[in-house]
């Protein structure tokens, strides 16, 4: 009885296209809906490069055979009959569900979590080399201005690591998810 409950858990956490599919276009609705678009540089817009991926499919390599009958005269074979050619083409296909979803996950990772991580190790590094004085605060700005135009301190990179951690939590739930259907799939 406990190995029949555990098998149907286990079904139920495999994601099926249709579910790949509601969770994609749910998660691209809260992305597109948490951005701010007067505020993106081209270079912090992942979300636009990633749909963009994802709209221009996959190249598939299709192989065409198309007969061409046609008689032809051989002095030494005489008539025959000539056969088909071939030619290899490539083809767009739309990506599946799963693999739109798996698209969106690289994207959020490189692009939210891989930050947070590499700032974090950044200003670990910064402290050690600091010496006296430095408290973890990083000032950013630009030659225009005198005063700085962003400021991160270190409560502030501890919460984002945390966040960014959390973030990985669950896109690490929804690989198993996909990993399963994948293995069921073959």
């Amino acid at each position: 009885m406990v190995d029949e409950t555990n098998r149907r858990q286990k079904d139920s956490a495999k994601m099926d296209e249709d579910e790949s599919d509601a969770l994609y276009d749910q998660l691209v609705t809260v992305l597109k809906s948490r951005r701010d678009k007067d505020e993106l540089s081209a270079r912090d817009d992942y979300l636009t490069a990633v749909l963009a991926e994802i709209d221009a499919g996959k190249a598939v390599q299709v192989k065409l055979k198309v007969p061409s009958e046609h008689e032809v005269f051989d002095a030494i074979a005489g008539h025959r009959t000539a056969g088909s050619s071939s030619a290899d083409f490539i083809q767009r296909q739309d990506f599946s569900g799963v693999e739109k979803l798996e698209i969106l996950i690289r994207g959020i990772e490189t692009s939210v979590i891989a930050p947070a991580r590499m700032a974090a190790e950044i200003n670990r590094s910064l402290e050690q080399l600091g010496g006296v004085g430095f408290d973890g605060t990083i000032y950013f700005g630009d030659d225009i201005l005198s005063e700085p135009t962003r400021t991160v301190t270190p409560g502030d990179l501890l919460t984002t690591l945390i966040n960014a951690e959390e973030l990985e939590a669950l896109i690490g739930e929804v690989r198993i998810s996909l990993t399963e259907n994948q293995g069921a799939a073959v």
